[in-house]
């Protein structure tokens, strides 16, 4: 009987109330700050295969879904911080192929031309036609194992997406931001990290420095998990307006800059009316009276002031206005 494959579940609507995430339990060992570099990482991988017998796997160094933790990832978490986490070790080489190639350790070559969505459904399709187990792997350059997971993949409940994983609830996609070592942050501790980075860089965190990132990873992920996400940050100080610039207010530090929301925008450029009787061109950016955003900010948001203007402007430009005193962007 040919085998069918369940239909992908609709994405979830980001109004309808979610299921409660598995909460993360606080690390008992909050790790030596600056410790890893690559020369550690390697050490530690190669340690790891003496002492096991193989080569970590990746989800052997993570805090995910503890309570499914295998013999090897319960390893990892009894004994933490002696080893660092998967996301250390793609902050310093990439990819764990690549950290495993680097120490001298057997790895796979998980490179592949196709999406995981693509090899599943070319998985059920095999499947299907009667192929077995092997002979499917062999086509598509999997092991055996990965071809039971294909076919057994659930949809992602955020964006209906395949579920390769027995042991997640989402995919990869959708949790590639989420920390892989639990970690519990008060205000206290969140000012203290503040303090911290501001003293050995020079100056505080910026919001994209502390937001995780599998693509282009940098100092947050190196020495994770010794610093809070942003999104932890603003959790914590969610009851103000803005924030990020709260906390770093709260522990000390200079705020740079202020985070410009529409309303903002909006209010500061029918100030500029009120003053002038006239929408701003790009040369009024740079002039000391300005009290709205920089021009950086509004080329970022807009791409110009006039079409600022023309979104949030208090009323419309008159034809031809701005064609007549506008001035070369910036």
């Amino acid at each position: 009987m040919a085998s069918v494959r369940p239909a992908a579940a609709a994405p979830r609507s980001r109004t309808a109330p979610a299921a409660a995430p598995t909460p993360y339990a606080p690390a008992r060992h909050p790790g030596n700050p600056g410790r890893w570099n690559r020369d550690s990482v390697l050490e530690s991988l190669r340690q790891w295969a003496v002492e096991t017998g193989r080569p970590p796997r990746r989800q052997d160094w993570t805090g995910e879904r503890p309570q499914d933790a295998r013999q090897a990832q319960r390893k990892w978490m009894r004994e933490h911080p002696r080893w660092p986490s998967s996301s250390c070790v793609a902050a310093h080489f990439g990819t764990w192929s690549k950290a495993l190639q680097a120490a001298s350790l057997p790895a796979r070559c998980l490179t592949f031309e196709d999406s995981v969505s693509e090899r599943v459904d070319a998985a059920w399709r095999l499947a299907a036609d009667g192929h077995t187990l092997r002979a499917i792997a062999q086509e598509l350059g999997v092991s055996v194992s990965s071809v039971n997971n294909y076919l057994r993949a659930h949809a992602c409940p955020d964006c209906g997406g395949p579920v390769t994983s027995p042991r997640a609830s989402r995919c990869r996609t959708c949790t590639a931001n989420e920390p892989t070592t639990p970690s519990a942050w008060s205000r206290e501790s969140v000012r203290r990290a503040i303090s911290e980075w501001q003293t050995e860089n020079g100056q505080p965190p910026r919001y994209h420095e502390w937001t995780p990132s599998r693509a282009t990873p940098g100092r947050w992920e190196a020495d994770s998990p010794r610093w809070p996400s942003a999104a932890v940050v603003c959790d914590l100080y969610a009851d103000h307006a803005d924030p990020w610039n709260a906390a770093l207010a709260d522990a000390g530090a200079q705020v740079r800059f202020r985070r410009w929301s529409d309303d903002a925008i909006r209010a500061s450029l029918a100030g500029f009316w009120a003053r002038t009787a006239r929408p701003p061109v790009a040369a009024d950016l740079l002039d000391e009276a300005w009290q709205g955003p920089t021009g950086p900010t509004i080329k970022r948001r807009y791409g110009s002031i006039e079409r600022a203007w023309d979104v949030l402007g208090p009323v419309p430009a008159a034809p031809g206005m701005h064609a007549t005193t506008s001035c070369p962007e910036l």
